[in-house]
Order: structure tokens, then sequence, then C-alpha cells
């Protein structure tokens, strides 16, 4: 028998393993921009993306939230927003409340105007 559990582990080693040839996905594109705007009383920069669904707001130089951004993306369910930093979290807190407000008709208005700064 202990020759066996050798054997049988060798040849799950050597069966071919399914994999899915799936191309790999475009990196996003987020050149176009920026537009300042104003979140939470702080000033933040935001770029449009070539997905033409999401926007990438980044705290500007002298707001306090920085170093921190937030991808906003536009799903069939509504906007999505996540960010990650680690600048002031007050400044971060008071920018995704207001962020949280924003229509879908404001968010595809900022994008079009992201994409006339290229």
């Amino acid at each position: 028998m202990p020759t066996i559990v050798p054997v049988i582990a060798f040849a799950l080693l050597t069966l071919p393993v399914q994999q899915d040839h799936k191309p790999a996905a475009k990196p996003l594109q987020c050149m176009s921009g920026p537009i300042q705007r104003s979140f939470g009383g702080t000033e933040w920069l935001t770029y449009g993306c070539d997905d033409r669904r999401t926007l990438i707001v980044v705290s500007a130089p002298d707001n306090p939230a920085t170093p921190f951004v937030f991808t906003i993306t536009k799903t069939d369910r509504g906007l999505r927003i996540s960010g990650e930093g680690n600048g002031d979290q007050r400044s971060t807190a008071t920018a995704f409340e207001d962020l949280k407000k924003l229509s879908e008709e404001v968010f595809d208005q900022m994008l079009r105007e992201a994409e006339t700064r290229p």
C-alpha cells in the first residue's frame, strides 16, 4: 500500500489541467481629464476611463485626504463607489457621502466633461 500512494500522487500531478483560454481583459485606461470638483468640502481631480463607465476621483495635492482615490463605476444597478488610501479619514468620509449622492446624469456629465480634456 505505501508504494501505491506515491504512484497515485504522481499520476494526479501529471494530469493535464483544464484552463479557460479567455483573452486577458484590456487594462483600464483613465487618462481623460482631470476636471476639478469639490466633494466633502475638499478638492478632487476626476479622470474619465476608456470604458466610458468609470471615473477615478483622486485627492488634489492640498487635500487633507491625500493620498486617496475613489473609483466610481456605472453598473446595471446604479453607481458603485469604492475607495482606498490613507489620508485623513474625516475628509474621505465626507467626500464619500457627497459621492453617494451623485446621480447617473451627473456622473455621465462628468465623464463627458473629462473626455473633453485629454
